[in-house]
């Protein structure tokens, strides 16, 4: 019974994983997008920046952010922060900022 139980936790995690891998945003799903048009090393390996500018441009400095400061140009981090840092493709997105502040960005 001990194993079963096991096994059950088990198989409960591993489907939930697989959920979240197999979800992906509307607008990538529309443009006819795969797994291995962003996985293209390895499958489930990390995406790295460059991938997400093969189709995505770089945004342009802005500086009209309610008082916030450009939000693809950190005062920490310059513009190489990661995409995925804010942009997560298999779960939901998140403000990297509000770790530390507290600003209202809305995040695709």
């Amino acid at each position: 019974m001990k194993h079963f139980k096991y096994l059950m936790t088990f198989a409960v995690i591993l489907l939930a994983n697989s959920a979240i891998a197999n979800t992906m945003k509307p607008h990538h799903q529309a443009a006819g997008l795969k797994c291995n048009s962003c996985h293209t090393t390895k499958p489930f390996d990390f995406v790295e920046m460059d991938q997400c500018i093969t189709c995505h441009t770089l945004p342009e400095r802005k500086t009209d952010y309610h008082g916030a400061p450009d939000k693809h140009d950190s005062p920490h981090y310059g513009p190489a922060l990661e995409c995925e840092n804010c942009h997560h493709e298999h779960e939901q997105s998140e403000n990297y900022c509000n770790n530390c502040h507290e600003f209202d960005f809305k995040v695709p």
